[in-house]
């Protein structure tokens, strides 16, 4: 079975043959998981490299005092992994769970490789992927130093309202690096 939406992914991500995003697409396995699923639970070696096609996904881990504090939210039609841990093969330091019915398509830590190693175009692929994750972890840190809360909730606004629609809005909070009391106000004065 093909799966259109992860075949027009690769393709959105890089310019390869149609018939080379079709092969790499049959090395994917369709998921869904059920809002509140934990998809990775802290102190878990993540193996699972998520296409998500439908749904948002949230990462937290907790601060000093056992606070969760999200540290990402994933959103349709994009990648959805926790990188340190699947990559390192280590204990992962936060937890990913389905704040909405997700579903979509996934490899294994093993199979991915394989597919790096034996083809080309998906190294390119996962290279553009980790590049475009790396730019967007690098503005995220940037806007945490120089922009104001009302900046980065009209930045999420813009290119991720799926957040704003579906995810509570204390983990909002906390990705902003705000109080739930700030972000009220915020929303209020829009």
């Amino acid at each position: 079975m093909k799966n259109r939406t992860l075949i027009n992914f690769i393709l959105s991500i890089i310019q390869i043959p149609l018939e080379d995003a079709e092969f790499i697409s049959t090395h994917f396995q369709h998921f869904e998981f059920k809002k509140g699923d934990i998809i990775l639970k802290k102190g878990k070696v993540s193996d699972d490299y998520l296409f998500l096609e439908k749904g948002l996904i949230r990462s937290y881990l907790n601060d000093l005092e056992g606070n969760e504090v999200t540290t990402d939210f994933f959103i349709e039609n994009n990648v959805a992994f926790e990188i340190t841990s699947f990559f390192n093969r280590n204990p992962s330091e936060t937890t990913m769970l389905a704040v909405t019915d997700c579903m979509g398509y996934k490899i294994n830590f093993t199979q991915l490789n394989q597919l790096f190693h034996n083809k080309p175009s998906f190294r390119e692929f996962g290279r553009s992927i980790l590049v475009r994750e790396f730019i967007a972890t690098k503005k995220r840190n940037y806007s945490m130093i120089n922009q104001t809360a009302e900046e980065r909730y009209e930045n999420l606004l813009v290119n991720k309202p799926l957040i704003l629609k579906y995810a509570p809005l204390k983990h909002i909070a906390s990705y902003l690096g705000i109080t739930d009391s700030t972000l009220s106000r915020i929303r209020a004065k829009l």
